[in-house]
């Protein structure tokens, strides 16, 4: 097995700074725990705020840096979130620990011997990976090694270590301080007073002494980091729904500043439909305001995907047109209808699936610009009539496959051309020496096609449609009522254009 272990060790300050834009002259923050800043960002360190630091000293250096306490349930809200993305790379992801109400609980472990081949073997993965979690707004330190716990106490050491076989990963291990292990932690003034500082020292130590005196807990942790003991794991599930909250540093008062917080919410959606298998043909992103109800932006897609880039730029038409009632501190996706979707497979040659998305893109767009009501298609009826031979109807998605058109009625094929540009109204026209007459006389080059139909909705036709040119040789479209008109008295119309 090959172990993918994540520490994270800038959580706690990245669970507020994810929902800030990365502005270098942004306001310093620091993150508070009992009464001590335990991280701080970098515009904050280019002030003098360091780890350790009293509150009050903090802010004599830096008066302007904005102090915030740890927030446990964020963190552990972000260990979700990350595992359900992470899920798109393998179905086995643990948290570290399994249980969250740890507040060191900083990250996640991935079983990926399976996943290698799929995505390029095991430097491109952790690179997806390490790429994936920059666009969610957080940092790791990522190692890999044949144990669970052998990987994560190399990522807590250093980013980048690495143990393909048992003797490598002993010869890593053995170089690690002996605090690395949670068990050994309540006893590291007693393991140093006899001289053990790394894990190499530990293991040389007799077991039934370490037993003995410090629990069997630190020889379980020690022997299932090396692979002497089988290490059962807890997998994480991902929600049947998915539901992201994300707090802004600041308050938003313009729609589409709200993309840059919005862009990870949408990355984590990704993973989970990944994950899942599925695409999404609607989403809603909600903006919570102080004293105003949540403005509710509901996006849908002509068909479904879980493109990333597709998603986002949907979103930044539907936030360009979009006004808020209030400034946004808090951003939310949420997510219940999915559909299955098969991976994708490269293609060397453009096939009809690329032209079809292309055109969902194009309808979409259109939509987040225009209005859903705006874009509308014609679809063919089965009428001889040419006003009624065809509807018009808003586009709701694109339907599967080619669409069905009426079956065409025999004698069509043997009736004269139509044109494709027709009037709104027929216009009646004079009639002298016995021929039609529209800026000049009209010469019949061929016809009658006779349409009589329409009894039953109460709009009877009865009309023989000639072909006609005028004195310009442009082809028109034209009719003659086979009773005449009462009103005018007129019986010859002009319904269509030729190009």
């Amino acid at each position: 097995m090959l172990w993918l272990g994540l520490f994270l060790p800038r959580l706690p300050i990245e669970v507020f700074l994810r929902g800030a834009t990365p502005d270098p002259r942004s306001e310093p923050i620091a993150v508070c725990d009992r009464q001590r800043v335990l991280q701080a960002s970098e515009s904050a360190q280019a002030l003098g705020v360091r780890h350790g630091m009293k509150h009050a000293t903090a802010l004599a250096l830096a008066p302007e840096l904005e102090i915030v306490e740890r927030a446990p349930a964020l963190e552990r809200d972000a260990l979700h979130q990350i595992a359900c993305w992470a899920l798109q790379f393998t179905p086995c992801v643990s948290l570290q620990p399994a249980d969250t109400e740890s507040a060191d609980a900083r990250g996640l472990l991935l079983e990926v011997e399976p996943s290698l081949r799929l995505f390029g073997g095991r430097d491109e993965l952790i690179a997806r990976v390490r790429a994936g979690l920059a666009q969610l707004g957080f940092s790791a330190q990522i190692a890999c090694a044949p144990t669970a716990t052998g990987a994560w106490l190399l990522a807590g050491q250093r980013d980048g270590l690495s143990a393909q076989t048992g003797a490598q990963l002993n010869a890593r291990l053995a170089g690690l301080p002996v605090q690395r292990l949670d068990a050994a932690v309540p006893h590291l003034a007693t393991l140093e007073s006899v001289g053990v500082r790394t894990l190499k020292d530990l293991a040389q130590l007799p077991r039934a002494g370490l037993a003995r005196r410090f629990g069997n807990a630190l020889l379980a942790e020690l022997d299932r980091a090396f692979g002497r003991l089988p290490e059962p794991r807890l997998w994480f599930e991902a929600p049947p729904v998915f539901d992201a909250r994300l707090e802004l540093l600041a308050q938003v008062e313009n729609a589409e500043a709200l993309l840059f917080g919005a862009r990870r919410l949408i990355a984590q959606l990704c993973g989970w439909l990944s994950a899942r298998h599925a695409a999404v043909l609607a989403f809603q992103l909600v903006g919570e305001h102080d004293d105003e109800e949540p403005t509710t932006l509901n996006v849908r897609l002509a068909e479904a995907s879980r493109d990333m880039d597709r998603l986002v730029g949907l979103l930044r038409e539907t936030l360009a047109v979009t006004r808020l009632a209030a400034p946004v501190h808090t951003l939310r996706l949420h997510c219940d209808q999915v559909s299955p979707l098969a991976g994708a497979n490269g293609e060397m040659f453009p096939v009809p699936a690329s032209a079809r998305e292309g055109l969902g893109r194009l309808i979409e767009r259109l939509q987040a610009r225009l209005g859903r009501g705006q874009v509308q298609r014609l679809l063919l009826a089965c009428d001889h009539r040419p006003e009624a031979a065809y509807r018009v109807e808003i586009v709701e998605r694109l339907p599967h496959g080619t669409p069905q058109s009426p079956p065409p009625d025999p004698g069509i094929a043997a009736t004269l051309p139509r044109p494709l540009w027709l009037l709104g109204r027929p216009i009646p026209l004079s009639e002298r020496n016995n021929r039609p007459f529209w800026h000049g006389p009209l010469t019949l080059l061929a016809g009658p096609e006779r349409i009589e139909s329409g009894w039953w909705d109460d709009a009877l036709v009865q009309r023989d449609y000639f072909i006609a040119a005028d004195d310009s040789n442009a082809l028109l479209w034209i009719y003659r009522e086979r009773v005449p008109d009462a009103e005018s008295r007129r019986g010859w119309f002009l319904q269509g254009r030729f190009g």
